[in-house]
Formats: structure tokens, sequence, C-alpha cells
């Protein structure tokens, strides 16, 4: 009597992680989800989110600005997820996709009259102080001059760091316009931060008159031309301008951009 053979048995592949040690891993992840899914809805705009609704009319903003912690964090969210089915049925491999950093938006910074009022007040003070002579109105008329042209120039220029440089532009018509050459050195009033070697304020921050940098950008022919010729450090064309910009506001930009400075 034959003696009946059993079929082979079947090598099922075992799966390279086991139900109870994804367990614990998914807890976590769709946890940490939960979490940035309730950031991005409470860091967006009165409520409004990417999870909005369809037909749900959401005001465009039309001024440039940096990408939204919205944004962010629903970016974070979606990486997330990859990475948590990554585990589950792709063995822990994690998505190379990298999350775009925002970006720094562009600033203007504010004019300050502080410096014309200064020039203004020490005008009258010359007039008075002379008893309304000859020299006193010569002298206070000067200054009280100059204190004028001052308010113009504070009205008119505005200083703005944008993504790659700092610039000087006309602000007068109400639209932001280029100034022109440079008086002194020619090529436009724009400079790239990582152009810069040096900045400061003078006499000092808590007394500011004028704002001091010094730059590689402008063609080395050029670095003794102007203000250039007092520099006996070297190494770059250097600039002067009446502090009639908040300086707080200018320190700060200057420091975000990571523009060098020559700390004492």
């Amino acid at each position: 009597r034959a003696r009946r053979e059993r079929p082979p048995r079947v090598a099922w592949p075992r799966t390279r992680q086991s139900f109870h040690s994804i367990l614990p891993k998914m807890m976590a992840r769709l946890n940490a989800t939960a979490i940035a899914l309730l950031a991005a809805v409470l860091a967006s705009d009165h409520g409004a989110s990417a999870f909005a609704p369809p037909g749900h009319h959401v005001r465009a903003n039309t001024r440039p600005t940096a990408a939204s912690p919205a944004a962010a964090a629903v970016a974070t969210t979606q990486l997330q997820m990859q990475n948590l089915f990554g585990d589950i049925f792709g063995g822990g491999g994690k998505s190379e996709k990298a999350v775009a950093e925002p970006k720094i938006p562009d600033v203007v910074v504010d004019p300050d009259y502080n410096v014309a009022i200064g020039f203004a007040a020490y005008g009258v003070f010359l007039v008075a102080i002379f008893q309304a002579s000859l020299l006193g109105v010569v002298l206070g008329g000067l200054t009280l001059l100059f204190a004028s042209f001052l308010v113009v120039q504070t009205n008119r220029l505005r200083f703005v760091f944008d993504e790659t440089s700092f610039e000087l532009k006309s602000g007068l018509s109400g639209e932001l316009t280029d100034t022109g050459e440079n008086v002194v050195v020619g090529g436009a009033n724009r400079w790239t931060y990582n152009s810069f070697k040096n900045w400061d304020f003078l006499p000092s921050k808590k007394f500011p008159i004028l704002v001091y940098f010094k730059e590689t950008q402008t063609n080395e022919s050029q670095w003794n031309e102007g203000p250039g010729q007092f520099d006996k450090v070297g190494g770059g064309q250097i600039h002067f301008f009446p502090a009639i910009a908040k300086v707080d506001q200018l320190e700060e930009q200057f420091r975000l951009r990571g523009c060098a400075k020559i700390e004492e």
C-alpha cells in the first residue's frame, strides 16, 4: 500500500516587525500628529486653515510675508503622517522630504525725526544765546536750515531689508522707488548682507546721530573716495547717513540678516 506524501509546507515571509513592536510606535505617531493638527488650526488666521471646507472663502494677503506658522505646521503634519505609514508598511523608513524653513519677511524701517528735532532745538538755542545778534542769526539760521533738510530726508527716504540686501529707497510717492546711483562712489544704493564688514551707531546707540557701515561690494578702486579716505583700517568702503530711521529696528535687522560686526 503506497504511502501518501504530504504536500510541502509553504513558508510565508515574516514581517519585519511584529504587531506588538509596531503598536507603541504607531500610538506615539498618532499622538504627535493630533497635536500638530491642533497647532495648525490654532495658528491659522481667525481659525481658518488648510483644512477649511470647499467653498470657504479666505481673504488673501496681498503683502509679501514670510511663510505662515499654519503652513509650516501642515507641512510638518504631512511629514509625520508619511513617517507613520512608512514605519508600519515600509519597515521604519523615514521620508526624505524636508520641511522648508520660513523666509524672513521684507522689512521697511520706520522713520525717526529725533535727529531733525534735535538740530532744530539747537538752532533756536543758538539764536537765543546770542540774543538775536548777527552771529546768532547766522549760526542758528544755518542749523535750522539743516534741521529742515533732515525733516525732508526723513520723510522721503526709507531703509529696506529684503531677502538678500540692505537698500536705500525713496517713499515720497507712497510707493518705494529706487534712489538712483550713490552720489559719492556710484552704483546702486543697495548692498548685500554678505558684503558687510562692520556697522555701528555714532556716537552711541543711546545717542545716535549717524549710522555707519562698511562693505566690500563697492569696487576696490573706490574705497578711498568720499568718507573712505578717513578709514585707516581699510578693507572696504565706509558709509555714513543720519540716523533718520529707528536705530533699534536697524540693529535688529542687521543682526537678524547676519551682517558682520566687529564687537569691541
